[in-house]
Formats: C-alpha cells, structure tokens, sequence
C-alpha cells in the first residue's frame, strides 16, 4: 500500500463467485492494517450524488436565520442543523456547519425509568425551503445502509465467522446517523485549522463522500497521510465498536480534516452505520485462533462501559460534542461535563 493513498476495495468482487475469495482476503488484511479504504463498484450513480449535493449546497447558502430553523438546539434528539464551532472535538470547537438526519421515526414514549439512550430514537428536522431535501436524504441514507451491512457481513465472513454475528447490533429499527457537512472557506490564518479534530469514529462503520477540496487525513503507523478525493469512490472507515468486537483485529484509525490557509469550501456526505438504541451489549466476537492472535488489541475487557452499556457510550458522545442541547434537555448530565469534563 502506498503511503499516500489508501487501498481501494471493489465491491462487485463480492458478488462474482471467482473474485470472492480474494476479495475476503483483501478486506481482512486491510482492515487489520490500516483500516480505512477506498469502495468503488457501490452501484451508486454521480448523478444521485451530484442532486444531493447540490441540494446539499443550497441549504447551506441558505440566510443564518433560516438555517436556524431548524437547529439543534430544538431536538433532544440531536437533530438538525449545527452552525460552525457550535461542535466541538476534543473540546476544540469544530469549523464546520451540518446537519444531523437519523432514522425518521416517532420519539419512543419514555419513562424516568427508561435508558436516557433511547432519547436518540426521534424525528428529524427539514427546512420548509427546501423540502426536496427529505426526500434525497432519506433516500440517500437507505442506499448507504444496503452497503453498509453487505460491508459489515462481509467483515464477518472475513474472519472466518456467521454472517449474522452483529444482527442484534444493527437490528430494526434502524439507527443510523447521516450527515451533510459544509466546511467554510479558510482565508487567512486567523480563523481555526480544525475542520473537526483528530478522533475515532464511534459506530461501526462509515462511508463518506468527498469533494475535490482535500484536507480529510487518517493517522498510520507512518504518520498522517492525506486521503486525496478519489472519483466515484466512497472513503470507508471503521468504528470503535467493530474494533472493539474483534479485540482490535479490526482498526478503528484516528482521523480529522484540516483546512488549510486560502482553502476553498468543501463539503462533504458523511453515513454512520450505528447500534441499535435497544443494543444493550458489543459481542465478543470469537474470532480463530490463528486471526486472534494477530489482534492488536484493545484488551476485549468484559468490564469495559462499553461492552455492558453500548447505547450509554453512544449518547455520552453527543452529549458532550453539543452541548447546547445537553444544557437545554439534559441538565443533569450538562452540569455533570461542566464539573468533571466527563459524564458519570
């Protein structure tokens, strides 16, 4: 593999009965290595691409008032639109503008009792400007999803392991969590160089669609290396909780985008493949012998928060990335990030 540019995975090579062992082979080594590759043969059109982007650029030259809309700030469940710097990473604001759309389902009718992760099932928001918008997104969002579980059964069959070893993991009703990103053009030194910081991705995996503009990195064993756009190819990468399942045979990489001095806007089509809310649990996956001694960790540690509270790690993190919404309809939890930078 070059260091300047990731391997590229062909996914009609599943479907051809002469090209499927190979492709098995490829995609174990390459998740193992580095984690992140390049998907082509995905079957979805430039022109489904280029009428969600273009929708995607209208809302963002949208007037701030009418963006504001549909905030975040009006959705417990952590939908709608972001402004730049109003996310942060690492507790550095992010320069980037969004907007979250997850599963478009009714918000469950919840008790004191029930999980505060079962707030994450609930409506989206759309701009009455634009409702055009709905459609192509949702529509978007089912076509990653058809990718992304053949991606995670074919991960499974990799290692050597049933198909169905995550059905609990992404079982009905979908969770799932589609971002449009609007990077703002950088034209001086003054305002921020972090797009969004250097972090893992949480799920389980996630496919993005770039522009031309750059500025996307991933972290290898040889230090930082740019993932250049790759024409009609979605960037790959894979979330804690698959690392997590395979003791680290499969790498969640650190990743972040940078934008650098007199960069252009750039956007970006980002879909996370998530837990279920009802997901209590990350299964152990028992990988064979001779895989799991080449698992580069983490320690798959049965007390670790995340085996036994999967849903709880997944809103801890939106929790503290937006935390006028945490402040809003979480007021325990805010004051608890304000005392300890941590939730309890």
């Amino acid at each position: 593999m070059s260091v300047t540019q990731l391997p590229i995975i062909d996914l009609n090579e599943l479907d051809n009965p002469e090209t499927r062992a190979d492709f098995y082979k490829k995609l174990r080594f390459i998740a193992r290595e580095i984690g992140f590759f390049y998907l082509v043969g995905h079957n979805i059109t430039p022109e489904t691409r280029a009428q969600l982007l273009a929708i995607t650029k209208q809302f963002f030259a949208l007037p701030k008032s009418e963006k504001e809309k549909i905030s975040m700030s009006h959705s417990k469940h952590f939908r709608g639109y972001t402004a730049s710097t109003q996310e942060s990473t690492r507790n550095q604001p992010d320069f980037r503008e969004q907007i979250d759309i997850g599963e478009e389902l009714p918000a469950l009718q919840l008790t004191e009792q029930d999980p505060i992760w079962f707030n994450l099932q609930g409506p989206n928001q759309w701009p009455e400007a634009l409702p055009e918008l709905k459609t192509q997104a949702l529509e978007w969002q089912k076509e990653m999803r058809t990718i992304a579980v053949k991606l995670i059964k074919a991960f499974l069959v990799a290692l050597e392991l049933p198909e169905n070893s995550f059905e609990q993991v992404i079982a009905e009703p979908a969770q799932h969590l589609l971002k449009l990103i609007h990077y703002p053009a950088r034209e001086d030194n003054n305002s921020g160089e972090q797009g969004v910081g250097a972090h893992k991705d949480a799920g389980i995996l996630t496919l993005l669609w770039q522009d031309n503009s750059g500025g996307l990195q991933v972290e290898t064993d040889n230090g930082w290396i740019d993932v250049e756009p790759l024409e009609n190819a979605f960037v790959v990468n894979i979330g804690e909780v698959f690392e997590l399942a395979t003791n680290g045979y499969l790498r969640a990489n650190i990743h972040q985008v940078v934008r650098s001095k007199n960069s252009d806007s750039r956007y970006s089509i980002a879909y996370f493949i998530t837990p279920s809310v009802f997901a209590n649990e990350v299964p152990l996956l028992p990988l064979p012998s001779y895989l799991a001694q080449q698992a580069l960790g983490p320690d798959s540690d049965p007390l670790n928060p995340m085996f036994t509270n999967l849903g709880k790690n997944v809103i801890k993190g939106r929790l503290r990335s937006h935390l006028s919404v945490t402040q809003q309809f979480y007021p325990k939890e805010y004051e608890q990030i304000m005392n300890n930078s941590n939730i309890l």
